[in-house]
């Protein structure tokens, strides 16, 4: 038993030595594991704005669609036939006759 919990940290201690004694593979491996940790990075980034993509086009579609009922309702309020029946019906206005005409002529 005693010669196996020896025989763990020994193998570690030769494997670094390889790798540190091998300097080109040492350097590939420290650049699998950077990129390695930029893909993830990358990943995670592109994953953020794609979230981000999805509101925007939601908040778009939602003001589009608050645009289009202020329109109807603009023309709904412009509309001449219901502008003259609020004048005769709340300000009791009328249309005035030929009689009531006066033309005023400007110098």
């Amino acid at each position: 038993m005693a010669k196996s919990t020896q025989r763990q940290p020994q193998l570690f201690l030769e494997i670094c030595q390889v790798i540190l004694a091998n300097k080109l593979t040492f350097l590939l491996l420290v650049s699998v594991f950077i990129s390695a940790l930029v893909v993830v990075q990358v990943t995670h980034s592109t994953r953020q704005q794609l979230i981000l993509q999805d509101k925007l086009l939601q908040q778009r579609d939602e003001l589009d669609l608050e645009w289009r009922y202020l329109l109807v309702e603009e023309e709904f309020y412009s509309q001449h036939a219901r502008i003259e029946e609020i004048a005769k019906a709340q300000l009791k206005m009328q249309r005035p006759t030929s009689k009531e005409e006066q033309v005023i002529e400007l110098p």
